[in-house]
């Protein structure tokens, strides 16, 4: 038997050096000093004004205190990399840039054969304005209809789960979440993130008025019953504008059983 092992990563160092790299410019120096991380100070500031219970420190901590660690051992034929080129794949789909990281579920997966029944799993996210782009479907439009479902300010998150690894997961979508803090503005908060049908019917066709609700409803639902993956999740959230740090973490109920995925951790800039 293989192994295949992903280090621990603290997601402290990759936020400091993330962050640090898009917020701060380089100086030359014979002995350089340690730049100061913009995401440590930002956090200090807040610490120092938020009241008790403030959701944007709550979130901030969120942030910084995800590390997870996946063992994923590999017996004969099974390739979790191959699972995750997969999901890579369905997220480049959408058009999202990946976490810093992949994540993982234990005892889990509906795939035959899976080791210790991982379904390893994808995160990422993408500044609004974003439209809709769902790998081998086609999204139906109506003419003057507004189709985005992240608008200017705010970021669309998902979360793609290895192909076929999720099934059944029945209509109740919640149990995946976003922790976000903005390094620019010391806002944060927390999201629920839903389905890819839900999320796409309320952002685009449930504001509609009759008939054009009805229709765009039946024709998209028709589409999207041809996507495979049943656990994907999204969520747009208003982080606004600025430097915007996240993690996403939770559990996807499927087949009878509940699996929780590790925390993934991924920095935006919205412009």
């Amino acid at each position: 038997m293989r192994t295949f092992r992903r280090p621990r990563r603290t997601v402290a160092a990759l936020a400091i050096a993330c962050a640090g790299a898009l917020a701060l410019p380089a100086v030359a120096s014979a002995d350089p000093a340690p730049a100061p991380d913009p995401f440590q100070q930002a956090l200090a500031t807040l610490e120092g004004s938020a009241e008790p219970g403030d959701v944007a420190l709550e979130a901030a901590r969120a942030v910084l205190g995800a590390a997870p660690s996946v063992d994923v051992a590999e017996p004969a034929g099974t390739n979790p990399l191959a699972l995750l080129d997969a999901a890579n794949g369905l997220l480049g789909g959408f058009g999202l840039t990946p976490f810093f990281y992949p994540t993982a579920a234990i005892n889990c997966s509906a795939l035959p054969g899976a080791p210790l029944g991982i379904v390893p799993a994808v995160a990422g996210s993408a500044p609004g304005p974003y439209t809709p782009k769902v790998p081998g479907v086609t999204i139906p439009t109506l003419p003057g209809i507004d189709t985005t479902i992240a608008d200017p300010g705010e970021t669309l998150y998902a979360f793609v789960p290895a192909p076929g690894g999720i099934v059944n997961d029945g209509a109740n979508k919640s149990g995946m979440q976003v922790a976000w803090f903005n390094v620019t503005t010391l806002k944060g908060g927390f999201a629920d993130m839903g389905g890819l049908t839900d999320v796409v019917l309320a952002e685009i066709i449930e504001p509609l008025g009759e008939p054009f609700r009805s229709i765009g409803r039946d024709l998209l639902t028709n589409n999207l019953s041809k996507f495979p993956n049943a656990g994907v999740r999204l969520a747009p959230v208003a982080t606004g504008s600025g430097t915007v740090l996240s993690a996403i973490f939770g559990q996807v109920s499927h087949d009878g059983k509940t699996c929780a995925f590790f925390p993934t951790v991924g920095l935006t800039q919205v412009p």
